[in-house]
């Protein structure tokens, strides 16, 4: 299994060297002045070269890629003219607030996802069936901005039981904790819930037209020993969704957490773009990227550890 898995690993590596060369090519290309923002209306030619040594773009693209990169493998975000703050605290701030609404919304996504998805494989064809189908394809096709717009104007504005947005720590207690994370996490997950129960549906399914199951049921194993064993095999697609979705998580909560007024990567990101601050912009997404990378390479080893087939390299 460690030679699959240093292999998967080699693959990461380039993939994460490309990802950060795209990010930066197209945030460096980009039209306009990067100075106009950071200059006063009266500054001169001295001021707007002395500004641009200070933040190298004087040099040629490659060495300021160069310079970038080995910047990024030391954490070194740089400095925010906009914020007037270290772009690295300003990420783990905003980091560690993602992470969590994210690893709650993906927890509370892929278990009832999950849950859904095995109810509908094993009574294919029923009416639990066909109520998890209808519902999957009604959370595949809401957006998920509609539907955080629409709790808080049921849950806050209308029923007044739950706040508008922001962030509570656990200091203040269970309660006012999770009601804070209540409607970013049930508006983030519903697209989580809907592709994992489709994709567990599936798999549930025709593992179970497969002729181990009849063998399985000849040797007198009872039903739940059956899908036990169907499970196990049925796992990998729902594995390499589930990775996928806590990667959408992570990167698509831009509109979630400007909703809910979210201190997370989201917000400090769509925050940057309106200031036009490209240096905040370029590591919240290469973090993102990487995450992401990373997720999969996990998803991969995990595939390896349940599905026999990929222990075999197949």
């Amino acid at each position: 299994m460690m030679p699959l898995v240093l292999r998967r690993l080699g693959m990461a590596l380039p993939t994460l060297l490309g990802v950060t060369l795209v990010i930066w090519l197209l945030l460096s290309l980009l039209p306009g002045d990067p100075l106009a923002f950071l200059l006063p209306a009266d500054a001169t030619a001295v001021d707007r070269a002395k500004l641009a040594t200070e933040l190298g773009l004087d040099r040629p693209l490659p060495v300021r890629y160069v310079y970038w990169l080995f910047d990024v493998i030391r954490g070194e975000f740089g400095f925010s003219p906009f914020r007037h703050r270290d772009i690295s605290e300003l990420i783990q701030n905003a980091w560690k607030n993602t992470a969590l609404l994210a690893s709650f919304s993906a927890v509370f996504g892929l278990v009832t996802g999950i849950t859904l998805g095995t109810l509908a494989g094993v009574y294919r064809g029923s009416a639990v069936d066909r109520f998890v189908t209808g519902f999957a394809i009604v959370g595949l096709s809401v957006p998920s901005f509609w539907v955080a717009i629409l709790l808080l104007i049921v849950f806050s504005a209308q029923l007044r039981l739950l706040p508008a947005g922001g962030l509570s720590n656990w200091a203040e207690g269970p309660g006012h904790f999770f009601s804070h994370l209540a409607m970013p996490v049930l508006s983030g997950s519903m697209v989580s819930i809907a592709i994992t129960a489709r994709v567990t549906r599936a798999s549930i399914a025709e593992t179970f037209r497969a002729e181990f199951v009849d063998t399985l049921r000849a040797k007198g194993l009872r039903e739940y020993q059956v899908l036990m064993h169907v499970a196990k095999n049925a796992v990998s697609p729902v594995l390499t969704t589930a990775g996928l979705q806590m990667g959408f998580l992570l990167g698509g909560s831009v509109l979630i957490e400007t909703i809910f007024s979210w201190p997370g990567l989201g917000q400090l990101v769509f925050n940057a773009i309106a200031a036009r601050d490209l240096r905040v912009v370029q590591a919240t997404t290469v973090l993102i990227a990487v995450t992401f990378v990373l997720l999969n390479l996990f998803v991969d080893v995990l595939q390896m550890t349940f599905d026999p087939r990929q222990k075999r390299g197949v």
